[in-house]
């Protein structure tokens, strides 16, 4: 297959071809006009002038008929090419209108819907998407019909046979305006795996919790029973076993977190919450830590008050985690913000810190689970890498978003935006 470049030449050759024999004629024809010659060489020239014009069509024509030549072969390869990606791609793919109608499909569509070839122009595309706490459905298609491009949303659809099939779907525009070409990846066994995974991992911490709770109810009866008899050895390996155990609670709670929250299983208890009295609460929390590190705790300034109806664990979940990651990786002396307000029916929260900040590169992988920082893992601080990643997940089990600007070294700003039902509005 001839190269596009070469087409070019050829057409660039044509072109300098054609004027080089126009400026001949044009000079031939200037000659005449300007000198007088007799009949016999006018008739010559005329003969030559003939000649070179039959000479420039012919090239013409050849270099016209090699480039469609080689513009039919180009095609016919491409198309070929494509037409055969396009049957054997196990990717399944239909070009939709804006109804949802099915044009037009290859093999592994047929297999995904368990229909016939002859059947698939029956299927509606829409009514094959199933309703999830995810997905609103009227919004898809409104984007959909809207031409907006969406890349790897996770569905959930339904086959001819009433088999459920999770799918990753990603929708194009298409050459023709009404039309739109949709991927569907196959990823029933993956979600399959995954919720076996989270199932087995929130049975197994489950489990942990009745012994890791009796080690600690003993090692404080050991701290209270011995506290004049214990000698300072002794006091120390206590200190160590109640810090290890509370390590170990705190990683089950945020696997048992983890696991109902991608399980779909965490189930939303809407309760009236006083957002002063609870933000207090997270303020003594972790009060021992900022006194230790002589932290400049920045509040809100103003007295107003108010209370919401939201899910008081999820609260927490987001805010104690923001809180313990900025106290955590904040440097003695620093500076943390801890502010709230109410902005048109919804809650919004800054947690901000001038500690060691994230590095510009790795920003995109912060919310993703077990991952850590580059710079946190150097800084020798405990952590499982699942505390941000629960966060996120409690946010937008909330209806909410979370953003995060930061800079390395110069510390790290979250903010958390949650829609709330408001209760109270009351200026103190």
């Amino acid at each position: 297959m001839l190269s596009t470049r070469k087409i070019k030449l050829m057409r660039l050759l044509e072109h300098v071809l054609l004027l080089l024999l126009g400026v001949l004629v044009m000079g031939m024809v200037w000659f005449l006009v300007n000198h007088t010659v007799s009949q016999a060489w006018m008739y010559g020239a005329a003969g030559v002038i003939g000649a070179l014009l039959l000479i420039i069509f012919g090239v013409q024509q050849k270099i016209d008929s090699q480039l469609l030549a080689i513009l039919d072969q180009t095609n016919f390869a491409s198309s070929d090419e494509f037409d055969s990606l396009y049957e054997r791609s196990p990717v399944a793919y239909v070009t939709i209108d804006v109804s949802g109608k099915i044009i037009s499909f290859n093999p592994a569509a047929v297999r995904l819907f368990k229909v016939t070839a002859d059947t698939m122009g029956l299927v509606n595309f829409y009514q094959r998407i199933l309703p999830t706490e995810e997905i609103d459905q009227s919004v898809l298609e409104s984007k959909i019909s809207a031409g907006l491009t969406i890349n790897d949303l996770e569905v959930l659809m339904q086959s001819a046979t009433g088999k459920e099939v999770w799918v990753t779907m990603s929708v194009y525009t298409h050459r023709e305006k009404s039309q739109r070409l949709v991927s569907l990846i196959d990823i029933t066994e993956k979600k399959t795996i995954d919720t076996a995974k989270s199932e087995f991992v929130a049975l197994a911490t489950h489990q942990l919790r009745t012994p890791i709770a009796a080690i600690r109810w003993n090692v404080e009866l050991l701290q209270k029973n011995m506290k004049e008899t214990v000698t300072e050895d002794q006091s120390r390996y206590l200190v160590k076993v109640e810090r290890n155990v509370m390590r170990m609670i705190n990683l089950i709670n945020d696997f048992l977190s983890v696991s109902k929250l991608e399980m779909g299983t965490f189930s939303t208890n809407a309760e009236v919450v006083d957002v002063s009295e609870f933000f207090d609460s997270i303020v003594d929390e972790f009060t021992e830590k900022i006194t230790e590190k002589n932290l400049e705790l920045i509040k809100n300034e103003d007295s107003s008050a108010f209370q919401i109806k939201i899910d008081s664990r999820l609260l927490h979940i987001i805010v104690s985690n923001l809180t313990s990651n900025a106290v955590k990786y904040i440097n003695p002396n620093g500076k943390l913000t801890l502010k709230y307000r109410l902005q048109s029916e919804r809650l919004q929260i800054m947690v901000a810190d001038d500690g060691i900040g994230i590095p510009e590169a790795e920003v995109g992988k912060l919310f993703t689970k077990f991952y850590r920082a580059s710079n946190a893992q150097a800084h020798q601080t405990e952590g499982t890498g699942l505390g941000l990643y629960v966060v996120k997940q409690s946010v937008e089990k909330l209806g909410g978003k979370i953003s995060v600007e930061t800079k390395e070294n110069a510390g790290t700003k979250f903010l958390v935006d949650i829609p709330v039902t408001v209760i109270t509005d009351v200026a103190l």
